[in-house]
């Protein structure tokens, strides 16, 4: 296989990027017209698709006889070709046309209102802050309002109270940013429209919250929070996500107006460095990447998200409008789940995207609640470390009295704390660790953390530091104050459990020589016994 020079991948790229937004926009008015079209939109319609594919025709004649000899681009095409080609083109119909099913949207998340039937309004910050100063214009517009001075009281009051909608300063204690992840991952609150006033807000929980730019006038800032509470903008939490990075921003619209009306939600970048960014920021279920990008090509990007412990195991399916062998096995070789060629049908890219779905459910090992790597994929790095001779460091992190907190409050409120513990140990790894660093989720409360000896400490700390920060939050105000829990335990005595901690039993191939992932487990397991004797959270390093 012969690689194409630049010139030519940036030609084609000219050329096919539009006609993939005129084809995909024609496929969308047609579905948008779902009791079919009149006579007359019949006829445009049908115009217009043919008259795409004449293009579509005229542009891979062009394309092959295209040519570059180091300074200009030349294409070598004689008039007959070019009359019978325009003239061969296919004559499609709104009719002909293949449709992809439509999935079910799930219907929003309901306005909750409080006892007077207008919607209430939670506005956690200090009373002199600009968030504090919408209140009475909120007030005006008919809408219950509730000022809270602190974060704590904040999530308590948010619990008690069930506001359609929270808008929180950062800047109210150093809390906040916790708080915010709390309320964005609680099954208690993460169905409330969540706000934060800020024009840059560094985010690490599941759910992004919308942004209020602390400059607006007021009436702008009620007028953008009055938005966000209709219906039809709430989250809609079982709905998938899928990231779109394409440099065209009407191929990214096409695109995510498709899957939007499939009943997915979509987030929509235009570069790779935006892509590699807003993945340590929010979760997605598939990324959709075009290959030519502004500041880094896909391949790049594609490498850097395969790097990540968020994105090891996302489906990645890249999108390009050069139609080459070695472009294809480049980006499978590079970790692609599938490589499509533009221009595409919309029926095509959906069938595609459902089937990257459908295998990573299947192969990838992904724990469900985390979407972290499984045990297949732990074993699998484990081994290569070993068998590369690379120096390594497992920390297996297992939290204690978890167990008497999922009695308690349940198992949908023990899987937010599930998913949080993901999110501190995904941060520590980001903020201490190495760039290949990883992340696995065994299952329950286990998880694991791969990094070098000269690293695991300062993660291990940092995670600890970070997880007792956050626990108290778990809890309701009472049993926060009280500091335990009290319950049975497996021999049904009554019993104390304090609230929960974390435990992290490190193993280090700088102390000890491994020959296969078996071991690091049983001395792990050794190291387990000891560490859950010790109360409160801490990590230990096995001798």
């Amino acid at each position: 296989m012969k690689a194409t020079p630049p010139e030519l991948d940036r030609l084609t790229h000219a050329l096919m990027s539009p006609l993939t937004t005129l084809q995909g926009t024609v496929q969308l008015l047609q579905r948008r017209l779902s009791n079919g079209p009149d006579e007359q939109q019949a006829l445009l319609l049908a115009a217009l698709e043919r008259n795409v594919q004449r293009l579509r025709t005229v542009c891979d004649l062009l394309l092959q006889r295209a040519s570059f000899d180091g300074t200009h681009l030349q294409m070598r095409v004689l008039p007959d070709d070019l009359a019978h080609h325009s003239a061969a083109s296919t004559t499609t119909t709104y009719q002909d046309l293949p449709v992809a099913p439509a999935q079910a949207v799930q219907p929003p998340v309901e306005t909750v209102t409080s006892r007077g039937g207008h919607q209430c309004v939670l506005v956690i910050a200090a009373a002199t802050s600009p968030a504090a100063m919408l209140l009475p214009l909120l007030h005006e517009r008919g809408f219950t309002v509730e000022l809270i001075e602190a974060s704590t009281s904040g999530i308590d009051r948010v619990r008690e109270v069930r506001p359609s909608l929270v808008l929180v300063d950062p800047h109210v204690d150093h809390e906040a940013e916790i708080a915010l992840q709390i309320l964005s991952e609680d099954p208690e609150t993460k169905g409330i429209v969540l706000a934060v006033l800020s024009n840059e807000f560094h985010w690490t929980g599941t759910r992004h919250p919308f942004l209020i730019d602390p400059m607006l006038a007021p009436e702008q800032a009620v007028h953008l929070l009055t938005q966000h509470l209709s219906p039809s903008d709430n989250p809609l939490h079982s709905r998938q996500r899928i990231l779109i990075v394409d440099d065209e921003p009407d191929i990214a619209m096409m695109i995510a107006a498709q899957f939007e009306r499939d009943g997915f939600q979509t987030t929509q970048v235009h570069s790779g460095t935006e892509v590699l960014q807003i993945v340590r920021e929010q979760r997605f279920d598939l990324i959709l990447l075009d290959v030519m990008l502004p500041d880094i090509d896909g391949f790049t990007a594609l490498g850097g998200l395969r790097a990540q412990a968020e994105t090891q195991l996302i489906p990645i399916i890249l999108l390009s409008a050069i139609n080459s062998p070695m472009e294809k096995v480049r980006g499978l070789e590079l970790g692609a789940d599938d490589y499509i060629t533009k221009p595409f049908s919309a029926a095509e890219l959906s069938a595609r995207v459902q089937a990257a779905m459908r295998r990573s459910e299947r192969e990838g090992g992904a724990n469900p609640s985390t979407r972290l790597p499984g045990n297949i994929a732990i074993e699998r790095a484990i081994s290569q470390r070993i068998d590369q001779g690379l120096p390594f460091a497992v920390g297996y992190c297992d939290l204690d009295n978890f167990k008497a907190y999922n009695d308690r409050y349940g198992f949908l409120k023990g899987d937010a704390v599930i998913l949080r513990t993901a999110q501190i140990l995904l941060d520590a790894i980001r903020t201490m660790g190495n760039p290949d660093d990883f992340v696995g989720h065994i299952g329950g409360d286990d998880f694991v953390v791969i990094s070098t000896p000269d690293r695991i400490e300062a993660i291990c700390s940092t995670a600890v530091a970070r997880f007792d920060a956050t626990a108290p939050f778990f809890y309701d105000p009472a049993t926060r104050q009280r500091g335990f829990i009290s319950g049975v335990d497996r021999q049904d005595r009554p019993t104390r459990f304090p609230l929960a901690s974390i435990t992290i039993t490190v193993i280090s191939s700088a102390r000890h020589t491994f020959r296969h992932p078996g071991e690091v487990a049983q001395r792990a397991a050794e190291g387990k016994k000891r560490g859950k004797q010790i109360p409160g959270s801490l990590y230990l390093l096995q001798e």
